[in-house]
């Protein structure tokens, strides 16, 4: 009982991983480029809010989510493990996930005003798998303490994605393009095996449930 280094290192890893944010330098680099310092501390703390609270209630209430629509956790896991393998496989060619914001949304919302909400933190940092994991995660969560390390990744998540979108300036002067990819790439490489043990779960579950094991 107690704090669970692996667990947390484990939880806050993937989700911070499926977050990209050093994926996202460039785009937030670019939409902000015009705006004052104080602008980008203002956007940046809205949306870190609505990522974290987007997350928590997931997590939290997607259990009673799956039961109302009939869908079993096992079943999410293995559709939530390939939707995840998806966004690796972007990540792999140093891609923005489709799964995560369409070119054609892409481009709509740099004309916004006001990206902190839409696309900043959903779709683009409290994606769909994202949530997924947080589900996930909260559902692997067995004790208390367990559920408060998912609570504490979560936000230490955001707020880390949330510095590192902050200094994308000079974070984007001092990767540059290449510097970014290849991070890109390395992250989707973790990400990829993650969600391999994710659909392997769901699907060991699912046999074991339907008394073929």
């Amino acid at each position: 009982m107690g704090f669970n280094l692996s667990f947390f290192i484990y939880a806050f890893t993937s989700l911070f991983i499926i977050m990209n944010p050093i994926g996202l330098v460039p785009l937030f680099y670019i939409w902000t480029s015009n705006n004052t310092e104080k602008e980008r501390i203002k956007l940046l703390k809205k949306s870190t809010i609505v990522v974290i609270l987007t997350l928590i209630i997931f997590g939290f209430f997607g259990k009673w989510i799956f039961e109302f629509f009939g869908i079993t956790i096992d079943s999410f896991k293995v559709a939530g493990g390939l939707l995840i393998l998806k966004i690796s496989w972007d990540m792999l060619h140093a891609q923005v996930s489709k799964t995560r914001q369409t070119p054609k949304e892409k481009e709509e919302m740099v004309q916004l005003d006001d990206i902190a909400v839409v696309p900043l933190a959903i779709p683009l940092l409290a994606g769909p798998g994202t949530i997924t994991t947080s589900i996930i995660l909260m559902e692997h969560s067995y004790t208390i303490y367990d559920k408060i390390i998912v609570l504490f990744s979560i936000i230490l998540a955001a707020l880390v994605s949330g510095v590192i979108l902050y200094s994308s300036d000079k974070i984007a002067h001092i990767l540059k393009t290449s510097g970014i990819k290849a991070i890109v790439r390395l992250m989707g490489l973790i990400l990829s095996a993650i969600s391999i043990e994710i659909i392997s779960s769901g699907i060991f579950g699912l046999i074991h449930s339907s008394g073929l094991s």
